[in-house]
């Protein structure tokens, strides 16, 4: 009886695992016994319900352990601890060299290295499912890895001895699990079409992000994410020839492939990947689709100008990254105006494709591996004919933001000397020990003139087509001083790692301790001292004491923790301050005098206590600006932040709080009373890009007391309308930087010396003058990076995109432009924590 159940279900997983070869392999295919299928895996057929993200991880550990093709990577983790994998598939024999093959393909990166193309090998990455909710990738994946795996078609097996194929099921693993369980949690049998359902809504927590609910499609030049840094790490271990980067589109369309639009090509980058290998795969994936009857469209939309996505970043390395988009079910099957949309169908036509990348790689290999080796001659070539020589860059008061920019850097395989003799160039003085150099002429030299670029290199008008943000560079967001030289100056010592956090001992004092706000986590070091207990306050006028090591200047916006007045013996106040400068490596001075040397006294009014702030993050605006925020408060200064759900706020007591910050949207009458109470009492409002509307409009009323109604708009900011350079009205811009000022006077500025800085302009709406009581950043006309037509501009003069006014014993902050920008706009950041910190005089004047 045993055995005979035993046969039936041998019968019954043979005939899924026919019925699933016939569908999404040929039926003539033949596959070797000791691999799984993943029917057989899963316990279910692909395509009938969503994989697990942590079940495709054991999948692929168990391919990797039954087959000779195959080894397992986990290359990083996500936020949530989930592994982040790639399956390396190639021939037995190149498994067993895969070390020396990799070295070898790193041959193409140098500049001066001999390459024997005949013994590289193509190296091929199929990279899924970077947005969580674009379902169709990981589970793709799962046949992808299989078929190469188990296939016993000399066709394939013998391709691998030309190959190295890279397979990566997520590229978001939390956002993948997030859209997974909430999408089978809503699965039936049979599936249910209407997209009305609520298993293809998505639920009120974005699916498209990972953990902070970041786009990690748009983090790749940034960097900002722990995946995204964790992946290109891995990345330049390969440099692949072909990334394929699948993602979805809406329900109705058919199938995406490049090439892209002409007018979306970025002439920093060699005309030849776009016209020839982006022209070989095409015609590989125009055929295999064309064999199952699939449609698809090509050149009409997506770009290759930025390296910021996972499809441009590898064209910015010499390999051809391809977008791929499907029409998504977001679920296992979807009503369209086109007809029904199958999941199944949807995988069947990412599996063709990553096939036919193997295919056209290997076709063509010594085409692909040639175009990498030239990409990185023509770098040194291409650097030789611009002026600029080389770059320093730092910052001689925050080690903490060069540090994080040289990080950066790093990361990007860029090379970078300490500088090594003191330098001077418009009007910033930059000296050894606290700045850098970076020689524009090197192999990464396109990766680094993106993250420096500016205008004068790269040549758009209004013919070229934008997808998205057309100035990218991170140098302006990051903040940090930097100049171009003419010359290569002053190169020391290269630096191949960060070096370690400066650590500086401090003194016992029986007075008080002091240190300047100017660093970049100089918020983080006061959190933490406040939630050991510790009270300090913030100086509102600069002055200069005397310390155990000599007199020392202390500007506006330093930090003083007394001694005395503090719930801690004096012994243990000395290790708390201690352990604040170790984890900031910010310096901490021991004050020995109260008697100034000059300006304000120790006990002075002006040194007024900080209160700890309790921050609400409410949801129901722009959840990337909501992550964003939680990511900088509590990633990088360890600031908690409590997350409030705005479809109920109503019923929150918000005298929790200290401050509330609104990321955008309208939220019900109940809440807007209770809010402006909340203001009126003393509370900090932080408020962004659409709320400031409703803050006006519902909270407040957009008429002061004694003057006439305003006839300006309301303080509103809303994205510009996408005009196609064929035509379309309005002014056209499209994520700009540009030049900006800060008025010093406000303590949202704190900590910052100079007024000339920039901001990332998304829109051309401003804040209203006559609704604020104090413009602290507006930028101007003067274009840094990106394209804006005339009309944008001269919208943009004098636009105001900080404010503060005075609510009762409350402050509202208006940011008309999130002011963490995908989470590497530190710029700007700093005005949020002060707001945060220091928002109950945020509309007040220093004189």
């Amino acid at each position: 009886m045993k055995n005979k159940i035993i046969l039936i279900g041998l019968i019954l997983w043979a005939s899924i695992g026919s019925a699933q070869n016939n569908y999404y392999f040929n039926s003539t295919e033949k596959f070797s016994a000791a691999i799984p299928t993943p029917d057989e895996f899963f316990g279910f057929e692909i395509g009938k319900h969503l994989v697990r993200y942590d079940k495709v991880v054991e999948y692929f550990k168990l391919l990797a352990e039954k087959s000779d093709r195959a080894s397992l990577v986990v290359f990083g983790q996500s936020w949530e601890k989930r592994d982040q994998v790639k399956l390396i598939i190639s021939s037995p024999d190149n498994q067993r060299n895969l070390e020396q093959i990799r070295v070898d393909h790193l041959k193409l990166i140098d500049p001066k290295a001999k390459v024997d193309y005949a013994s590289q090998k193509a190296i091929v990455e199929l990279a899924y499912n970077v947005h969580g909710g674009e379902i169709a990738g990981t589970d793709a994946a799962v046949l992808a890895a299989y078929y190469l795996v188990a296939t016993e078609n000399p066709e394939i097996t013998n391709r691998l001895n030309d190959a190295v194929v890279l397979i990566e099921p997520s590229q978001n693993p939390d956002g993948r699990e997030r859209a997974t369980t909430f999408i089978n949690g809503f699965h039936s049998e049979p599936g249910i079409s209407d997209p009305a359902d609520l298993g293809h809504s998505g639920g009120w927590t974005p699916h498209r992000g990972n953990h902070f609910w970041n786009d990690l499609n748009r983090d790749w030049l940034a960097l900002s994410q722990i995946e995204s840094r964790n992946r290109v790490a891995y990345y330049h271990q390969w440099y692949p020839n072909v990334y394929l980067d699948f993602h979805e589109m809406g329900s109705g369309s058919t199938y995406y492939f490049e090439p892209s639009p002409l007018t979306t090509w970025n002439n920093i980058l060699p005309k030849t990947n776009y016209d020839v290998l982006t022209g070989i795969l095409a015609n590989y994936f125009s055929k295999a689709l064309n064999n199952i009857g699939s449609l698809f469209f090509t050149k009409e939309s997506f770009t290759n100008l930025s390296p910021i996505y996972g499809s441009t970043y590898p064209d910015y390395q010499g390999g051809a990254g391809i977008t791929l988009e499907v029409g998504s079910t977001s679920g296992v099957v979807v009503e369209t105006p086109a007809g029904i949309r199958t999941f199944s169908r949807n995988l069947k036509d990412n599996f063709e494709i990553s096939i036919a990348g193997l295919l056209a790689a290997t076709d063509n290999k010594e085409a692909f591996l040639k175009e990498q080796k030239e990409f990185f001659e023509s770098a040194l070539v291409q650097a030789d004919k611009l002026a600029t020589k080389s770059i320093v860059f730092g910052s001689q008061k925050d080690q903490s933001l060069n540090r994080l920019f040289l990080q950066h850097l790093l990361n990007h395989k860029i090379e970078v000397y300490a500088l090594n003799k003191a330098f001077t160039q418009d009007g910033k003085t930059f000296e050894p020990g606290t700045a850098y150099v970076v020689p524009l002429k090197q192999a990464q030299f396109r990766i680094l003139q993106s993250i420096f670029e500016e205008n004068e290199t790269n040549g758009f008008d209004k013919t070229t087509t934008f997808y998205d943000v057309s100035g990218w560079s991170t140098v302006h967001g990051y903040g940090v001083p930097f100049s171009k030289s003419k010359a290569v100056v002053g190169l020391g010592e290269r630096i191949s790692e960060l070096p370690a956090l400066p650590q500086t001992a401090v003194d016992q004092s029986n007075l008080a301790y002091a240190f300047e706000y100017a660093d970049y986590l100089a918020p983080k070091a006061v959190y933490f001292l406040q939630a050991q207990g510790i009270v300090p306050r913030v100086a509102s006028q600069p002055f200069t004491i005397k310390t155990s090591k000599g007199e020392q200047k202390f500007g506006v916006g330093s930090i003083v923790i007394p001694v005395a007045y503090q719930s801690v013996e004096p012994a243990k106040l000395l290790e708390l301050v201690q352990q604040a400068s170790a984890k900031t490596g910010i310096p901490i001075h021991s004050i020995s005098d109260g008697f100034s040397v000059s300006g304000i006294d120790l006990g002075s009014n002006n040194i007024r206590v900080i209160k700890q702030p309790k921050v609400a993050l409410v949801s129901g605006g722009s959840w990337t600006s909501f992550g964003e925020i939680w990511a900088l408060l509590s990633l990088t200064h360890d600031i908690p932040v409590v997350k409030l759900n705005g479809d109920n706020i109503e019923r929150t007591d918000l005298n929790a709080y200290t401050s509330i910050i609104l990321t955008g949207g309208q939220f019900s009458a109940d809440f807007a009373r209770k809010l402006g109470a909340w203001v009126e009492n003393g509370g900090t409002l932080i408020s962004l890009s659409t709320t400031n509307a409703w803050v006006n409009g519902s909270v407040f009323s957009s008429q002061r007391v004694g003057q006439a109604p305003s006839t300006s708009a309301p303080v509103v900011s809303t994205p510009a309308p996408e005009v196609s350079p064929r035509g379309g009205s309005g002014p056209r811009l499209n994520g700009v930087i540009l030049r900006a000022e800060l008025d010093l006077k406000s303590p949202l500025t704190y900590g910052i010396e100079n007024k000339d800085t920039y901001t990332l302009k998304n829109n051309v709406v401003g804040l209203d003058q006559s609704l604020i009581d104090f413009a602290v950043l507006k930028s101007n006309a003067i274009l840094v990076n990106g394209y804006a037509d005339t009309t944008a501009l001269s919208r943009l003069k004098e636009s105001i995109v900080v404010g503060a006014s005075s609510k009762g014993r409350g402050s509202v902050i208006y940011f008309a432009e999130s002011p963490t920008f995908r989470g590497y706009w530190l710029n700007s950041s700093r005005l949020l924590t002060n707001a945060i910190f220091f928002g109950g005089g945020a509309s007040s004047r220093r004189y």
